[in-house]
């Protein structure tokens, strides 16, 4: 089953290497706070709704949200430009993740080779710096939308009983039953 974590954890390794950032790409419970830390790419998914494909149908269409957070800094410049450095480096940065991630085939399929999702629906993204404190500072926060399929062999298994013996009756024109053939699937 596909589940959004997944999807968390492909997108933590397709990032690392392939931006500024380096290998510094982190998932929740692990993000730096240290001054050289940065550029810094942070993953989480937040965000997940499931489409029923309709009624007596265990089948979804889901759609996850991955937030993909980038933090920049620059030295402090003369005037205000310690911030446009930052800020050229957080547009440089969503131009890379965009690149490492869309049509990236560690994405979009499974090991097994199969589909791991079926798109990406949306990308919205927001850019914002600060010239406060010692160290200019730019984020890039991104929301990233995929969505892909669960069904029913996904969820609670329907508990089976397996069939020992099919016995099979042939009744002639006058409704009289005659001996049948006796199927063990077992021999």
């Amino acid at each position: 089953m596909t589940t959004s974590a997944d999807i968390r954890a492909k997108f933590v390794e397709a990032l690392k290497g392939s931006t500024d950032a380096g290998d510094l790409v982190f998932s929740p419970f692990d993000w730096p706070t240290m001054g050289g830390a940065y550029p810094c790419v942070l993953v989480r998914a937040p965000k997940e709704r499931k489409e029923s494909h309709g009624p007596f149908q265990p089948g979804y269409d889901v759609y996850a949200t991955l937030q993909v957070i980038a933090r920049t800094v620059s030295p402090a410049l003369i005037g205000d430009e310690g911030s446009v450095v930052a800020l050229a480096a957080a547009e440089r940065l969503k131009a890379q993740i965009e690149v490492a991630l869309i049509n990236n085939p560690l994405i979009w399929n499974s090991a097994d080779g199969g589909a791991l999702i079926e798109q990406f629906v949306s990308i919205d993204s927001e850019i914002s710096s600060s010239s406060e404190g010692e160290m200019p500072t730019a984020e890039l926060v991104m929301h990233i939308e995929v969505k892909f399929y669960q069904g029913p062999e996904d969820f609670f298994p329907i508990p089976t009983v397996p069939i020992n013996e099919v016995q099979i009756a042939v009744a002639v024109a006058d409704g009289t039953p005659q001996p049948g053939i006796i199927i063990n699937p077992q021999q």
